[in-house]
């Protein structure tokens, strides 16, 4: 029978898992109460559904993580931890390590112990083992059809714990592992745990990919000069069982990294060990955990690759190379950043691949798509992409610029950094040091005879204003601004002061942009629609009876989603939105008037994904929830 280990209140202690609900939560109606102000009323449920074990974030206000993950359905496997305020659960199936350690044979000696309960002495650390202590009591839950608001008539209460039971009797004895009494540990927790061998978890990583088109000893290392510093064993490198502990590590993270499609790789320093996040679709994912003195060799490479002083370790330094893997390039941005344990090293990915690169490729809407093109093709006016970091606004600029034809026009751009080379284009990167803005460079660039401008991002009065001036003046400009939706840029532009008649009559069109997880298809699984989601999505639910939801496996690493998707929002400038921006508006000004046209939200875009079934309630919610 399947069991739960509980760590983090007055004491360890087992849960037995019989078919039952098991719920989790501050509210004494919840079979396992714990006073935890980081927990919910009702924040999470263990349930058996469809033959298997699942975990389920009730919409708690800080979130239910499965092996450091944040998700919203998970389905469990043998020795899964989950993680609530500060309960540590751990998820244990003998049934699943039998199944996985495959048939073996026991001899009479041993089959007699497991009928009658006593375990030979070779065998008794093995089933303490597999366990966080072999001295847990054992509590059996009642069954549970469905999670009461009431509190139970009978329940075992611990200090700062209750958990509901059949009768008021603990067992303090721990009961009896025979099922697992010819389990090969190895097999159970796996060769690569996260602290005992990094380049096995790491392989094993990597070997969920569906996509296999090169290994980590294809992976040339190239420093910032362009100089192969190791060769790839194809070319005459050394392979990975020559290879040094350190390059073969570096060589696997870099190789997860690009498999799982990665935007960031943080190597981040704690007290006794160091530990490897990857960014994977906007959430951190935990790899692996390696030593200090393999962390320290680690950073010695990076800063040689990066031609960055080895000696100084109290002071940011940054840099970035590349790596060469069979005709394909990859440039990683380095930053290294003194922390309490040592240094933290965090490597952006720059991977093209990764990205869209035309806009038939971004997925929007068929009338986004003809809008989008038609501005490429203008000779002025300016369009602007707004969002937060991180939500792909860089991206979708870049594929309008890929629309131009560069042959017969002049484009230019000015960033901070240039991350990606545009073929045709003349890129411009803004250096702090010899005292350049964006603003300087732009009057700078306007006479170098340009026909399209892209700037970076417009972060003051002084750059609004000649990027407008430019786009009033003959020119098509591309630029950027922080705000939270297409209206908002309106009102962040008129906030840093510039006058409303340019924010009327220099802008054609503004974009604004998040980007939301993919449902995975190998785990996405479907549940009934809920009242409220029904009321949220509206007409975009119309006859649907269930949507989709994430459940997780390996190859999307357990969350439960693969890849991202654009949400876009378009406010067009109509001599309707003139009149409104000249009068200084108002929101619901705004609204008003942009109702009367073709008008889609963040929200609803995203709402219109649920129901194709490409991403969840859940995640729409998360990133356009408040628009």
């Amino acid at each position: 029978m399947p069991f739960l280990e509980v760590k983090g209140g007055p004491k360890p202690h087992r849960i037995e898992l019989d078919g039952s609900v098991v719920s989790f939560g501050r509210l004494p109606g919840n079979v396992v109460t714990v006073d935890d102000s980081s927990l919910s009323r009702k924040h999470c449920v263990i349930e058996f559904v469809d033959n298997a074990w699942q975990v389920r974030d009730l919409e708690s206000r800080n979130g239910t993580r499965v092996n450091g993950g944040k998700i919203s359905l998970r389905r469990l496997r043998n020795l899964d931890v989950i993680k609530i305020g500060k309960l540590e659960i751990c998820f244990i199936s003998p049934e699943d390590a039998v199944l996985k350690a495959g048939p073996k044979e026991i001899d009479p000696e041993q089959d007699t112990a497991i009928k009658t309960g006593h375990l030979p002495d070779q065998n008794a650390k093995a089933a303490a083992d597999l366990s966080f202590n072999e001295n847990l009591p054992s509590i059996p839950l009642a069954r549970v059809e469905n999670i009461s608001r009431d509190r139970p008539k009978q329940k075992v209460a611990l200090p700062g714990m209750d958990i509901a039971a059949k009768d008021q009797t603990v067992s303090h004895k721990a009961a009896p592992v025979a099922n697992t009494i010819d389990i090969d540990l190895n097999s159970v927790v796996g060769a690569g745990s996260l602290g005992n061998d990094p380049e096995s978890r790491l392989r094993k990583i990597c070997n969920e990919s569906p996509e296999k088109p090169f290994e980590a000893s294809d992976i040339s290392l190239v420093d910032m000069r362009g100089q192969i510093v190791h060769q790839a064993a194809a070319m005459g490198g050394d392979d990975d069982d020559d290879a040094s502990e350190s390059i073969r590590v570096f060589r696997l993270v870099l190789l997860t990294a690009l498999r799982s499609r990665a935007s960031d790789v943080h190597v981040e320093p704690r007290m006794d060990r160091a530990t490897i996040r990857l960014r994977v679709d906007g959430m951190m994912v935990l790899a692996a955990e390696i030593p200090l003195d393999l962390l320290r060799r680690l950073l010695g490479m990076v800063k040689i690759l990066c031609q960055i002083d080895t000696s100084q370790k109290s002071q940011v330094q940054d840099g970035h190379f590349s790596t060469m893997t069979k005709g394909r390039r990859v440039d990683f941005r380095v930053s290294l950043t003194p922390a309490v344990h040592g240094q933290k090293l965090v490597l952006r990915v720059l991977d093209t691949s990764n990205s869209p690169t035309r806009l038939h490729e971004l997925g929007v809407l068929p009338w986004m798509y003809e809008k989008l093109r038609t501005m490429a093709n203008r000779d002025s006016g300016m369009v602007l992409a707004c969002g937060p970091t991180g939500s792909g606004k860089t991206t979708t600029l870049y594929s309008c610029l890929r629309e131009i034809d560069v042959e017969t026009r002049n484009a230019i751009t000015i960033e901070d950094p240039v991350e990606y080379y545009l073929e045709g284009c003349t890129q411009i990167p803004i250096d702090h040091k010899q005292g350049n803005t964006f603003a300087n460079i732009l009057r700078s660039v306007l006479r170098q005879d340009p026909d399209v401008i892209f700037v970076g991002e417009i972060r003051d009065i002084e750059t609004a204003q000649v990027a407008m001036q430019a786009a009033m003046t003959g020119h098509l400009v591309y630029s950027t601004v922080h705000s939270r939706d297409s209206m908002g840029a309106i009102f962040r532009l008129l906030d840093l002061g510039v006058e409303s008649y340019l924010v009327a009559n220099a802008i054609n069109l503004i974009v604004a942009q998040r980007l939301c997880r993919s449902l995975c298809l190998n785990c996405r699984k479907a549940v009934r629609l809920t009242s409220q989601q029904l009321l949220k999505m509206g007409r975009a639910a119309d006859g649907m009876p269930s949507i989709y939801a994430p459940l997780g496996c390996g190859s999307c690493l357990g969350t439960g989603y693969r890849g991202r998707r654009a949400l876009l929002e378009l406010l067009e400038f109509s001599d309707g939105v003139r009149d409104v921006v000249l009068k200084r508006p108002t929101i619901s000004d705004l609204r008003n008037v942009l109702e009367q046209g073709h008008y889609i939200t963040l929200q609803k875009f995203g709402f219109q994904l649920v129901a194709q079934g490409v991403t969840s309630f859940e995640e729409v919610e998360r990133v356009a929830g408040g628009d």
